[in-house]
């Protein structure tokens, strides 16, 4: 059951444009990744976007 939290949680995400993904990946390989940036105090969320714009930008010529 939703509680009004939870909808509004998920009106702002919606307003905002982010949306959850799921992807299967190796267990070893993002244990490491979730301890390295633990490590250097970031946010799993933050580096994974840094690295997709700048895979993006590399590798699609529409993107700025």
């Amino acid at each position: 059951m939703e509680t009004p939290a939870t909808r509004a949680t998920a009106r702002y995400h919606k307003k905002i444009g982010l949306i959850s993904k799921s992807y299967k990946l190796d267990r070893d390989i993002v244990e490491m990744f979730a301890a390295a940036c633990e490590n250097v105090e970031t946010t799993q969320a933050k580096e994974l976007t840094k690295f997709m714009k700048r895979f993006i930008k590399k590798n699609h010529s529409d993107y700025e």
